[in-house]
């Protein structure tokens, strides 16, 4: 497994109004914990969720993507200006399995975007693992770019990019 480092350049997107997002409150750590945890297969507890997440002083919000009273997705807002200033940290970024390609890690992902853009920053950063192979084309789709941060990195992506840009063939062609 090798951390993979992405950079939106800018600019960054804005979001048309999703009645959907909402910011996360702490009525909402324990389904945010079921979320993270299936998403990270990782132990999440309201306890977490409140320290990492909705506590955390680099984290002014966390949003939502709530349908029929049910938390489907999550993303988080970060800023960390003494490591990346002029850029916002995209966070956290999870969506229920059972919805998968319904598109919904790309609503919250814009939504983050969005809101970084609002507070006046003109990037974004991220860092995802290499086996999530579906997240990383969202972030590509999204206007994510790769960058190497050592050479490990780099052979990691000369490896990836070609297997998630290669198309498949439809029937008939």
């Amino acid at each position: 497994m090798t951390q993979l480092f992405m950079v939106h350049p800018g600019p960054l997107p804005t979001q048309e109004p999703d009645p959907r997002l909402r910011a996360a409150t702490h009525e909402d750590a324990a389904e945010l914990g079921r979320l993270m945890q299936a998403a990270y297969d990782q132990p999440w507890d309201a306890d977490r969720i409140g320290r990492d997440l909705l506590d955390a002083p680099d984290v002014p919000v966390t949003w939502v993507l709530v349908e029929q009273d049910q938390i489907l997705a999550c993303a988080s807002e970060r800023l960390l200006p003494q490591t990346y200033p002029g850029a916002g940290y995209l966070h956290y970024v999870a969506a229920d399995a059972a919805a998968s390609g319904r598109g919904l890690g790309a609503t919250v992902t814009r939504r983050v975007l969005a809101g970084f853009a609002a507070r006046g920053l003109d990037r974004a950063v991220l860092e995802t693992d290499d086996f999530r192979r579906p997240a990383v084309m969202v972030y590509l789709r999204l206007g994510f770019v790769p960058e190497y941060r050592d050479g490990n990195e780099r052979a990691t992506w000369s490896v990836l990019l070609p297997q998630l840009l290669t198309t498949r063939p439809t029937k008939g062609s």
